[in-house]
């Protein structure tokens, strides 16, 4: 039976916007979650959060040689199955054993998101990379947008932060029985094409540190904003979500008409800077006007998520690059940023409880972790196949 791709990628976007949308409600429950069961110190509390983060380091780094073993069908199914574990959380009484689901849950999570970039080269023309990259971009950032902005509404239709942790996840359950009934058998057909590579290969390309370099502070501020900022008092942190809708659509548009990537990641670098310093404004007592934090929030929500479809394409388009290629070097990308992004809350955390509860030490620390997009952008050279550029000029 011939797959169709669109609605293999249908299943996939779905699966992880739910996933983002478990997680994001997990770390919006974390208050709550401390309370019941008895832990005040927000260092500790931070590691509802860093459970995901800390699975996705690992699935991020395993994710390729799965690929390789058990084909894509099969690792897909096992990143949804894993993800699914999720709907246990509202029954978990016992802080270990929620560390230990969330845990399993991000795992899934790391082994999908890898799994985009090699599925999207095998699947789609060049001509439709820019495109699909942007809609699975997204991805994340919808479902973190619809929980921050409908939990109320959530809350109130199911009655609690259980019960609407426990319908997200059963969206989650029902894309792996969709998956398991209807999934992409078209895959395996194709799954070797090219040459193989290890991760080992991949560690030796500079190319994949100074890609990870990028995009590590970034992912860091992302999480650690998640995590704490609305208990910080930056109520307006969330309409991050709502400026990265934004800039999704303008960095696909702007993805499939120009080829200039790291001219789209330097501006946005920049800008992402600068959104991020405005902020903080209010915690660093430089101003208390409400409504330029909110535009400060929306800019930086634009610049994190207007050159995220250049920075995919970028790496497809790297000479001699495969799926296979591409899946070591996003197994490594998700590795080393989320390597950063599990240290980093940590810190910002061991920050706030080291002055008493004052954040501005901790907000000047996701700062500087912010910049490295900026820096990365000037270090990385765009070396493009030939093959690729003609493609995209034909389109």
């Amino acid at each position: 039976m011939k797959t169709n791709k669109y609605a293999v990628e249908g299943q996939l976007f779905v699966s992880y916007v739910l996933f983002a949308m478990c997680w994001a409600g997990g770390s919006a429950f974390i208050p709550q979650i401390m309370r019941e069961m008895g832990i005040h110190d927000l260092a500790a509390g931070s590691h509802i959060s860093n459970a995901v983060a800390a699975a996705k380091l690992l699935g991020s780094f395993i994710a390729a040689a799965i690929l390789s073993r058990l084909l894509a069908r099969k690792s897909i199914a096992l990143a949804m199955g894993l993800m699914a574990i999720g709907i246990l959380t509202p029954f978990i009484h016992n802080y270990p054993l929620l560390l230990l689901v969330r845990f399993l849950m991000g795992l899934g999570g790391a082994l999908l998101v890898v799994y985009f970039a090699p599925i999207v080269m095998l699947w789609f023309k060049p001509r439709e990379l820019a495109l699909v990259n942007g809609i699975n971009s997204g991805a994340f950032n919808i479902g973190t947008a619809i929980v921050l902005f409908g939990l109320p509404i959530m809350q109130h239709w199911f009655g609690g932060w259980q019960n609407t942790l426990l319908a997200i996840s059963l969206g989650s359950v029902l894309c792996f029985v969709l998956w398991l009934a209807f999934g992409a058998e078209g895959v395996v057909a194709q799954q070797h094409a090219g040459p193989r590579q290890t991760l080992r290969q991949g560690l030796a390309e500079p190319f994949n540190w100074l890609l990870a370099f990028t995009y590590c502070g970034t992912l860091s501020f992302y999480v650690m904003m998640f995590t704490f900022y609305a208990n910080a008092g930056i109520a307006e942190a969330k309409f991050i979500t709502l400026g990265g809708l934004g800039g999704t659509i303008a960095g696909t548009w702007l993805t499939k008409r120009t080829q200039r990537r790291l001219i789209v990641l330097r501006v946005s670098g920049l800008f992402q800077l600068l959104a991020i310093i405005g902020l903080h404004a209010q915690a660093w007592h430089w101003t208390e006007n409400g409504n330029l934090i909110t535009a400060a929030a929306l800019a930086a929500g634009f610049f994190i998520y207007l050159p995220m479809p250049s920075l995919i394409t970028l790496a497809q388009e790297q000479p001699g690059m495969t799926p296979d290629k591409v899946s070591v070097t996003f197994s490594l990308f998700w590795f080393l940023s989320y390597l950063a992004a599990t240290i980093a809350p940590y810190i910002f955390g061991l920050l706030v409880d080291a002055q008493g509860g004052d954040y501005s030490l901790a907000m000047a620390f996701a700062t500087l972790a912010s910049s490295t997009f900026l820096i990365g952008s000037l270090l990385l050279r765009e070396k493009r196949e030939p093959a690729a550029r003609q493609a995209a000029q034909s389109a």
